[in-house]
C-alpha cells in the first residue's frame, strides 16, 4: 500500500470517527434534555406528595439555573437546569406546597387555575399545566 492510499484510509477512518462523535453527542444530549423534562415533571409531584407527608408546607423556587424544594432555608430537593433549557418561570418563590398536598400560589392564595409555564429546548416548545394537587400534564 502507497502512501497516498494510506493517508486517504486514515482521513476516511478520521471522517468516520467525527461523525459517531458528533451523534453520540447529539444523543446524549437528547437524552439528558429528555432527563430534565422527567425530572421537572416529577418534581411537582415529589413536592406535593412530600408535603403531604411531613405535615409541612414546602415552597418550590428558582435560583438561578436551579430549581428547589424547600421547607424555609432548607434545600430538600433541587434540579439543575441545563444551559440549553428556557424555563419561562422567573426567579423567586413559584408555588407552596401544603400538607394536604395541594398546590398554592407563593403567598398561600389559593389558586384558581393551574399554573402554567413553557419549557423550551432547541425548536422544541412544551407547556406544563400543574393541577391544585401536584399532577403535571405535559404537552408539546
Amino acid at each position: 500500500m502507497s502512501l497516498t492510499e494510506l493517508l486517504v484510509v486514515i482521513a476516511i477512518i478520521a471522517v468516520a470517527l467525527s461523525i459517531a462523535a458528533l451523534n453520540g453527542r447529539q444523543m446524549l444530549l437528547s437524552q439528558e434534555q429528555a432527563a430534565f423534562l422527567r425530572s421537572l415533571q416529577g418534581l411537582f409531584w415529589q413536592g406535593a406528595t412530600e408535603a403531604a407527608s411531613r405535615g409541612e408546607t414546602l415552597i418550590l423556587s428558582r435560583q438561578g439555573n436551579r430549581l428547589e424544594i424547600r421547607r424555609g432555608n432548607q434545600v430538600l430537593r433541587r434540579l439543575d437546569i441545563p444551559q440549553e433549557v428556557n424555563l419561562s418561570l422567573s426567579d423567586g418563590d413559584i408555588l407552596r406546597f401544603t400538607p394536604p398536598g395541594k398546590v398554592e400560589s407563593p403567598s398561600g392564595g389559593i389558586l384558581s387555575a393551574p399554573v402554567a409555564f413553557t419549557v423550551t429546548i432547541g425548536p422544541r416548545s412544551y407547556t406544563y399545566r400543574v393541577s391544585l394537587i401536584g399532577e403535571v400534564k405535559v404537552s408539546p
